[in-house]
């Protein structure tokens, strides 16, 4: 991809567009919102920006011509030192970095109970099912935990819940207290200090609620919680989400849909992982056709 520098001269919050000196002549260019809103603080006149773009007439928004596809760097410079504020190949660097420091790893998948169908003010989600994966540094697993829970404050699940997960009553009924659960999440914890890696943020947030509802301390200073999804949107720049399912695929694996069972769930997050530490330690080629546009 062809790529572009020049230095800011001017900032158009309203139009999202920034004026670019290249050489001897100026240029307009325009940002999508969510990229815009990403950058905007290291958008300021006399940094210079390094882009690649994407060009397409717009007979009604003629500004949106030259849309910005790509940054790659945003550098300040000073009489006395150049600062690079953003730069795409360091977020790279580090995010290999961190991935390959880390000793015992946690993959954990949750599922929760569902809200029904008509609005119910009350009505609070909680934990119903966890699974999780622990491995040692060189990815031996070393223990595997599959487990119903009872919810505590709605003990009859929805008919939405029941539905979606395609689970029964009785499932959950036989399932542990969330107290159970909780301790012998907290001991391996203990034991092993180990990052707690999940895909996106609603597991954190759902162990967090989960543990209110229950009167528990939250696991917020007892463990890390890495977020697999946001370092594959950081690493691959893309504008939405991508689901578990796309991701798994992305890595070789097959599978048609999910089937929100959590330890098969936090099975193909292990799996995840593994390929994109294997893309970047250059171990692995991906086809990133497979992506979703942005």
């Amino acid at each position: 991809m062809h790529q572009h520098y020049g230095t800011i001269k001017h900032i158009d919050i309203d139009e999202r567009t920034v004026i670019i000196k290249r050489r001897n002549r100026k240029q307009k260019i325009y940002f999508q919102r969510a990229m815009f809103q990403h950058y905007l603080k290291y958008l300021h006149p006399n940094n210079i920006l390094v882009y690649a773009l994407k060009v397409r007439e717009h007979p009604n928004k003629p500004y949106q011509k030259y849309t910005v596809k790509d940054v790659y760097k945003i550098v300040k410079k000073s009489p006395r030192k150049t600062i690079t504020l953003y730069s795409y190949k360091s977020i790279v660097k580090q995010t290999q970095a961190f991935i390959n420091s880390l000793d015992y790893k946690l993959f954990l998948d949750l599922e929760m109970s569902m809200h029904p169908y008509h609005v119910q003010k009350d009505f609070i989600q909680e934990v119903i099912q966890a699974g999780y994966v622990l491995v040692d540094k060189n990815d031996n697993v070393v223990e595997t935990y599959k487990r119903f829970i009872q919810p505590t404050k709605h003990r009859t699940l929805t008919k939405r819940t029941l539905k979606f997960l395609k689970i029964n009553q009785e499932d959950v009924d036989q399932g542990v207290p969330y107290k159970t659960f909780y301790e012998t999440f907290k001991n391996i914890l203990k034991t092993y200090s180990p990052a707690i890696i999940v895909w996106g943020k609603n597991d954190h947030l759902a162990l967090q609620e989960t543990s209110d509802v229950n009167d528990l301390p939250g696991f917020d200073q007892a463990s890390r919680f890495i977020n697999l999804l946001k370092l594959h949107k950081n690493v691959f720049r893309l504008k939405n989400d991508l689901g578990l399912i796309t991701a798994y695929q992305l890595y070789g694996y097959e599978a048609d849909k999910q089937t929100h069972d959590a330890l098969e769930d936090a099975l193909m997050t292990m799996h995840i992982f593994q390929g994109f530490k294997a893309y970047l330690n250059s171990k692995l080629e991906i086809d990133f056709s497979k992506l979703p546009k942005h």
